[in-house]
């Protein structure tokens, strides 16, 4: 997960006086139309706004693609001219604005098969860190109280701090405070558009059309996703925010694809919680959602996988997260994975491994 640390206290906006509207702050760019100071986008909703950080840029999606889901399609076209920046609504950030670490040079955005230049990652709106959802999802499969897996609609208990057999993460972590500090100041986050792959380097990358990466050892998954971007903090994702993504696609109306004639259904918590396969890469996928499936694919293989600008939240290939079951266990891994049926380990689901032989990070 890509997020903005304390150098955006410099930028965090402020009232005069109570005096008047706050004036919109004016955009500026550098020679590659890439934001030349971190720069926060304010919207008619109080509570909704972006920050786009220096280096980055909002960009503009195609749209001509018959398979796209309803509204703009998943690949990079262009990126968005500076005069529209100020424009950016609620309703367009409530469905997923993507944004770029990295000037696009070459035409037309991600050509089939080609290795970008750049990164992308999607904004979660977040009025402040109180609005967390830590979600004890009751999912078909999981662990109870005591360690046991089983079936017949388990609640995956959660804990705020530490103890045995309880879903957790450490809260007083240098790295959790600023997150949550982060999320304070700057009214969300940022998450990775894509599975991960590897750089070449070690680090995670969030690019289109890339191999996944796949057998990763959680501590791997830990120093894999730091570092990202010079100058800019990631880290990999909490459970609380994986929970909080979850809840973000149910307030803000998300479409997901049903079946092959029906293109516009809005998601519900039966989608998150029960069964992901209309939306995902699992062994039993449905209607749109089957094309290609059944085996491990490339990042944005699919337009049917993706929601809210976001590829492969459900299936493909489980998320390893910062949580834990236990003070014994490495970290939790979420989203269901390709091998699986979608009724067996939707989205919501939390699973334990100490070695993820399917695990990859998003970040």
């Amino acid at each position: 997960m890509l997020e903005q640390i304390d150098k955006y206290l410099e930028n965090e906006l402020s009232g005069n006086s109570g005096v008047g509207p706050v004036e919109p702050e004016i955009p500026t760019v550098d020679e590659n139309g890439l934001a030349d100071k971190d720069t926060t986008i304010t919207t008619d909703d109080p509570n909704i706004q972006i920050v786009i950080p220096k280096g980055f840029a909002p960009v503009i999606l195609q749209t001509d693609r018959t398979d796209s889901m309803p509204g703009e399609n998943g690949a990079v076209k262009e990126i968005m001219p500076i005069e529209e920046w100020n424009n950016i609504t609620a309703e367009q950030i409530n469905k997923g604005i993507v944004v770029v670490d990295n000037a696009i040079t070459y035409d037309g955005g991600q050509a089939t098969g080609a290795v970008s230049d750049f990164n992308e990652y999607v904004w979660i709106p977040m009025s402040d860190s109180s609005k967390f959802t830590r979600v004890a999802w009751t999912t078909p499969y999981g662990y109870d109280e005591n360690g046991n897996f089983g079936s017949g609609g388990k609640v995956h208990l959660l804990a705020e701090t530490s103890t045995l057999n309880r879903f957790w993460e450490d809260k007083t972590t240098e790295e959790y405070i600023n997150m949550t500090n982060s999320v304070n100041r700057n009214k969300g986050f940022y998450i990775s558009r894509y599975e991960a792959s590897d750089n070449g380097k070690g680090i995670a990358q969030s690019k289109r059309n890339q191999q996944v990466w796949k057998n990763m050892l959680p501590a791997t998954a830990v120093s894999a996703s730091s570092n990202m971007k010079a100058n800019i903090n990631s880290h990999l994702i909490y459970g609380i925010e994986w929970d909080s993504v979850l809840q973000w696609l149910l307030d803000s109306g998300a479409i997901i694809s049903s079946s092959t004639s029906e293109q516009n259904k809005i998601i519900d918590e039966n989608d998150v919680q029960t069964n992901s396969s209309s939306w995902g890469n699992y062994s039993n996928s449905t209607g749109n959602a089957s094309v290609n499936a059944k085996i491990l694919q490339i990042s944005g293989k699919s337009e049917y996988w993706k929601v809210n600008n976001i590829y492969d939240l459900a299936g493909n290939l489980h998320e390893v997260t910062k949580e834990k079951y236990s003070t014994i266990t490495d970290y939790d891994v979420r989203g269901g994975v390709y091998v699986d049926a979608g009724t067996y380990s939707p989205v919501a689901d939390r699973n334990v491994s100490n070695n993820e032989a399917n695990g990859y990070v998003r970040i």
